[in-house]
């Protein structure tokens, strides 16, 4: 996964009045605050995936201490929801709580009030729009490229052609009766459909203590992430089968010997350097691209491969580095929804590894609205449980490219 923060402009974290909602400045603080946790919140976990990588150089600036992030996060929570009571408070004519204990001793009375919900709505929403296309793009980046589409737009996407002109033996003044070789461009279009996901959760985790906001925007990205995993895992898979997108010998089965060849062929038809290519997929498939053989109780290559092959930064890291001229990049893998508190299964192949030419096109192209990347739906349950629903929409589309050739390792 790829996370580089410092692509957000600092001016996402200085709201003016102007750009909310209300138009006031105690808004604009409220948006300000909550961009910053969720940018801290992914800020962190980018760095610790870098430092797993032995990678020291931060994913983006460090804004706040562990300390500041609690405070921030606390005066978060009250700033936002007391506004929302106020803001539901002046339509309704009533006083409204003057200090967050108060909101939380009068909870019942913005539990069922819409009015409240849609000013939340509006605030997370006015969070999210500027922060998750960042860090959703980055995070997808290793596997797929993305695009900005206008709302009710469609998105034209010209892939060139991938062929190699065949210079024929001829004599001079006889140089057009060679054959010809034709190329083509292939034209795409990308639709953003819209993409829902809803979430009930107890109204005591809203105004309870140790709620952490920048994890709960996080979580949408990581719902999104998901999402875009298995479009990709699709997309690929279909792939497979298909020889005019991965021809039949560009499709090995594991063994050092295959793994080379298939490189060297990747290396011939994208035009690059073997050390170009890097190897994706799930990180159980990428550990087995280093051969074992076990004898006794010792696995001789596999210690083989990290003494004189990965060193400690195997050992110390589990960073898988590269094998034979060929980077190894595990992709971060994702749950397939519904089994994360049952049978638990991911949506990568641990069988499948899939070989590309970094400086090529990846092969899977997404494109979602840039307007409106996400929205926002909060609505309580009708029953005694106090649950509220909360629905998020996001209007996405992908479609496999392949222009630039890809290889598929399996490995049993």
């Amino acid at each position: 996964m790829k996370l580089n923060l410092n692509s957000i402009s600092p001016a996402v974290f200085k709201v003016s009045a102007a750009e909310t909602a209300d138009g006031t400045q105690n808004r604009a603080d409220i948006v300000a605050s909550g961009r910053l946790l969720a940018y801290e919140y992914a800020r962190k976990g980018a760095n610790g995936v870098r430092a797993a990588m032995g990678i020291k150089e931060n994913a983006g600036e460090q804004r706040l201490t562990d300390t500041e992030y609690k405070e921030l996060n606390e005066a978060f929570q009250a700033s936002h929801l007391l506004y929302a009571a106020n803001q539901a408070d002046k339509f309704l004519g009533r006083t409204s709580p003057s200090t967050f204990e108060e909101f939380r001793r009068k909870g019942q009375n913005y539990h069922k009030n819409s009015m409240f919900y849609q000013v939340l709505a509006g605030i997370w929403q006015e969070i999210l729009t500027p922060i998750l296309p960042r860090v959703y793009s980055e995070a997808v980046g290793v596997f797929a490229d993305v695009v900005e589409v206008g709302f009710g737009e469609t998105y034209a996407l010209s892939i060139g052609s991938n062929d190699i002109p065949v210079f024929q033996d001829s004599a001079w003044g006889a140089s057009r009766s060679v054959p010809r070789n034709r190329f083509y461009s292939k034209e795409y279009t990308l639709n953003p459909q819209p993409r829902t996901a809803q979430i009930n959760a107890k109204w005591t985790q809203l105004v309870g203590n140790n709620v952490d906001f920048g994890q709960f925007f996080a979580n949408i990205s990581a719902g999104l992430y998901a999402k875009t995993m298995g479009m990709w895992n699709a997309a690929m898979t279909a792939a497979i089968a298909d020889t005019s997108l991965v021809p039949s010998n560009l499709s090995v089965v594991f063994s050092n010997q295959n793994w080379m060849t298939l490189a060297n062929r990747l290396s011939a038809v994208n035009s690059t350097q073997i050390s170009n290519l890097f190897a994706t997929g799930n990180a159980v498939a990428l550990s087995k691209v280093l051969p074992t053989q076990a004898t006794g109780s010792t696995n001789v290559n596999m210690d083989a491969a990290i003494a004189t092959l990965l060193g400690a930064d195997y050992t110390r890291t589990g960073y898988l580095g590269e094998f034979m001229s060929v980077r190894l990049m595990p992709l971060v893998d994702a749950i397939v929804p519904g089994t994360q508190n049952t049978t638990v299964e991911t949506i990568l192949d641990p069988t499948k590894v899939f070989m590309m030419a970094g400086n090529g096109r990846k092969p899977l192209t997404i494109g979602y609205n840039r307007d409106t990347p996400i929205t926002l739906e909060v609505d309580p349950s009708k029953a005694g449980d106090q649950e509220i629903a909360v629905n998020m929409t996001i209007a996405l589309d992908s479609v496999a490219v392949f222009e630039s050739h890809i290889g598929v390792v399996t490995i049993a």
